[in-house]
């Protein structure tokens, strides 16, 4: 899936230095011009294919390592120093650009037609100033489907995750209750998904859900004490169809200067993924098949069967040349 928003970085990760990122097997590399205004290009000179990313910055502009060629932010290549300051510029030197923005404390590109660029839906968590977020990012040699699926599944949760659910959890899962739209998928977790059942709170404290955004974003909310929230949000970027990049908060809305809190969500949020890591990295297919028929589901099933049919149809009307999911 090209034609969607997938985050680079942290928008606090790009400083001064270039930045080399790449997302769906497309090799970029971002900075920011004079003005701070962030640019991703693909990483790769026209003239004789070097690294841009090993260049240097000059001004608004990124100067080629190995003859000198200068690129704006657009990819439109300024001088090339052996033809002179006068001279033209050959029309195919140019360097493709990606349409870029910030928002939620992340960068985030877009590598498909940019003539599909679409809004980009965020969870009202990440701009809110009442709420704290702690990042952390992990890798995962894994398919982008198969990942989306292991949070949504809730069966796994006492196989998977005993130290976060609890040894005395029934594996009986009932329902799971949940609800779909064209954008989104959300699940009532019980019990309790291990993301948001962490040691400062327990399962009679309140509601707990799990809500799936097309394509890539999944946020766990869960009640806490006298109205307060904790939250885990997922941002995944396939780096390549095999390799997953999953960019993550741990937030709350309580007690914001706490670091002992700090330092508790994350490293329960980093070990809850890390349980669940080995093991989706050795389902196969890699992919989740796109034929409901080809793996076996059951009623808790439910919520992955309707990502599948949600994925598929946008798959195919990407490949058609619709617009896929509106945003």
């Amino acid at each position: 899936m090209r034609n969607e928003w997938y985050v680079a970085c942290r928008s606090a990760d790009l400083v001064e230095e270039m930045l080399e990122c790449s997302i769906l097997s497309t090799e970029l590399f971002l900075y920011r011009d004079a003005e701070g205004v962030a640019h991703a290009l693909h990483n790769q000179c026209p003239h004789r294919g070097a690294r841009l990313s090993q260049g240097k910055l000059r001004g608004d502009c990124v100067v080629c390592p190995f003859h000198g060629w200068v690129f704006d932010g657009s990819g439109r290549c300024t001088l090339i120093p052996a033809n002179g300051p006068h001279a033209s510029i050959p029309q195919g030197a140019k360097v493709m650009s990606c349409p870029v923005q910030e928002a939620g404390g992340y960068l985030w590109v877009f590598v498909g037609e940019p003539h599909r660029v679409k809004e980009l839906q965020l969870p009202f968590e990440l701009t809110d100033p009442e709420w704290r977020a702690v990042p952390f990012v992990v890798e995962w040699e894994a398919h982008l489907t198969r990942v989306v699926e292991s949070v949504l599944d809730v069966s796994h949760l006492p196989f998977v995750h005993p130290e976060s659910t609890g040894t005395d959890v029934n594996p009986k899962v009932e329902g799971p209750e949940f609800s779909v739209t064209e954008q989104e998928i959300v699940i009532v977790a019980k019990p309790y998904h291990p993301l948001v059942r962490t040691p400062l709170n327990e399962e009679d404290n309140g509601s707990s859900t799990i809500t799936f955004t097309w394509p890539n974003q999944l946020i766990l909310r869960t009640d806490m004490f006298e109205g307060n929230q904790m939250a885990t949000y997922l941002a995944l970027t396939p780096v390549t169809e095999a390799q997953i990049r999953i960019h993550g908060l741990a937030l709350r809305n309580f007690l914001q200067d706490t670091e002992a809190i700090d330092d508790i969500h994350y490293e329960h949020n980093v070990t809850v993924l890390e349980q669940d890591r080995p093991v989706v990295e050795r389902l196969r297919p890699k992919r989740s098949p796109l034929e409901l028929t080809q793996e076996v589901h059951i009623r808790s099933d439910a919520p992955q069967v309707r990502y599948r049919i949600m994925y598929r149809k946008a798959l195919e009307q990407e490949q058609q040349g619709g617009e896929g999911h509106e945003g």
